[in-house]
């Protein structure tokens, strides 16, 4: 019997766990574009929950010098109350960034939950952090980013197949298919394509010929289906 109360404890711990652990923040986008020109880009942050809660915001230098800021948010610290929105606007101040092509950011938006009053007992507080990438696009590859997955291609090498993306855009594939079926990557494989640099390649699973296709996020956070 105490068995069976054990197994039903741990059940009803692991549910309270995975209830508060539900992210109050939710953005309005998985991934943001700055196009070169532009003052700011808004972000807007809406708190779900039920409670106020505090909110910090910071940018990740994906590829370019770690000792200079390209881009900032503002404001970097802020409290927004239940079912309210908070408005974070995100800019370049730093010019020096390539121009050939595209330049990888990541924005985190992490919540700070409220203090635990005293007659809640003792409480597991998490505090959640929502990290989507943000682009910054030169003007000159405004123009051609519209469907440029088309580009991306595969070739064999030495008994070796690669997906390579000849374009100075990044893009985000999430699983490639061969007549249907999808390809078995590995995770450093489906980490590397979802987030598939410019002007580089990763090596794949070689496949039997058949008909190739992918599918890719484009960047209103939409899936598309393109043949290699």
């Amino acid at each position: 019997m105490n068995k069976y109360k054990k197994k039903i404890l741990v059940t009803l711990l692991a549910l309270g766990v995975s209830h508060q652990a539900m992210a109050a923040f939710v953005l309005d986008g998985t991934r943001f574009i700055y196009n070169e020109g532009d003052k700011s880009i808004p972000v807007r942050v809406t708190n779900n929950a039920d409670t106020l809660y505090g909110g910090q915001v910071w940018i990740d230098n994906s590829n370019q010098s770690k000792d200079d800021v390209y881009m900032v948010p503002s404001p970097p610290f802020f409290r927004v109350e239940a079912k309210q929105q908070q408005i974070i606007r995100l800019m370049n101040v730093n010019k020096t960034l390539p121009q050939q092509q595209e330049s990888l950011f990541f924005l985190n938006v992490m919540e700070v939950p409220p203090k635990a009053k005293k007659e809640d007992g003792n409480v597991l507080a998490f505090a959640m952090n929502t990290k989507v990438k943000l682009i910054y696009r030169p003007s000159d590859l405004k123009k051609g980013r519209l469907d440029a997955e088309k580009s991306v291609k595969i070739e064999r090498k030495d008994d070796k197949t690669f997906v390579v993306n000849p374009t100075p855009y990044y893009f985000a594939i999430v699983n490639i298919k061969v007549n249907g079926k999808k390809v078995a990557l590995t995770s450093q494989q489906s980490n590397e394509i979802a987030t598939f640099k410019p002007f580089s390649e990763v090596r794949i699973p070689s496949f039997p010929v058949g008909k190739a296709t992918f599918d890719a996020i484009n960047d209103w956070g939409g899936p598309q289906t393109f043949s290699f």
